[in-house]
């Protein structure tokens, strides 16, 4: 059976095959960083010495094999695969795997350009840098900007927030807290300015080929569609619980398959009354 999803599970292999060998690699040498990484972080000054590969190689690559590198890959890859799924099936395998490299090398411009203005704004400041970043979450941002476009209202559980907040009011809070805590020293280790330069470059490019796209036309007024919306939620309301649950079972069992379309009156309806939609 085909995999609904074949570029985000390759994608989340190759990072996962990348820790693995950083892993082994490491425990040969743990008094140094392991040959893999020397090689595929990201610094300007790697990139001024003619480490042209880095802006790509970099989002491949994790935090060390130490403290919290478990929770920076899990976190990362688990994040692919919740919004990786709907966004390749809505955009197909060409325009995903665009989205996730642009993503990537927009995380790694915000990055040095960050790195440009610490140095003062010179180019000399900008080459004698060494701070180096690594880590997918530039390029999986922009996935979750992307997603934010293509269903805002979507509702997300975000940590710490108790409750569902819409999506794309939930990146435009991420972005602004992402800005608020480049001025904290204490999480200087966190790569702020690429989480921003990702996500802002998922949503530009998620919104032009939304625009592009042909829309549907709008065929019903808002009261014929409240009425319809009505007459759906009353007749799933007078069927008996074993009626409900076969066509509650059916629906589910039919969306799991990462086919995504839009939802039936009588679909949302049934949605509702299982508390899965509000």
């Amino acid at each position: 059976m085909k995999h609904p999803a074949p570029v985000t599970r390759a994608i989340i292999f190759g990072n996962i095959g990348v820790a693995v060998l950083d892993v082994l690699l490491t425990l040969k040498s743990p008094s140094s960083d392991s040959a893999i990484r020397q090689t595929l972080s990201l610094s300007a000054a790697n990139l001024f010495d003619g480490a042209w590969w880095e802006p790509f190689t970099y989002m491949w690559l994790h935090a060390p094999p130490i403290g919290f590198w478990l929770t920076h890959i899990l976190f990362n890859m688990l994040t692919l695969s919740i919004f990786g799924k709907p966004m390749e099936a809505r955009l197909g395998p060409r325009r995903f795997v665009a989205l996730y490299l642009v993503g990537g090398f927009a995380a790694a411009a915000a990055f040095l350009g960050q790195a440009w203005w610490q140095g003062g704004g010179t180019l000399a400041g900008l080459q004698a840098n060494t701070q180096e970043i690594e880590g997918a979450s530039g390029a999986v941002l922009a996935v979750v900007a992307a997603f934010a476009v293509y269903f805002p209202d979507a509702r997300l559980f975000i940590f710490p927030f108790p409750f569902p907040v819409r999506a794309s009011r939930a990146v435009r809070v991420f972005i602004g807290l992402s800005i608020a805590m480049m001025f904290i020293p204490a999480l200087s280790f966190i790569g702020h300015s690429a989480h921003i330069g990702g996500l802002l470059a998922g949503f530009f490019l998620a919104r032009a080929w939304h625009q592009a796209a042909p829309q549907p036309p709008v065929l019903v007024s808002k009261v014929e569609r409240g009425m319809e919306e009505m007459a759906a939620t009353l007749a799933v309301s007078q069927l008996n619980e074993a009626e409900f649950l076969v066509e509650v079972r059916h629906l589910l069992g039919e969306l799991g398959k990462g086919h995504w379309r839009p939802l039936t009156s009588r679909e949302r309806a049934l949605l509702r009354r299982a508390h899965l939609l509000v």
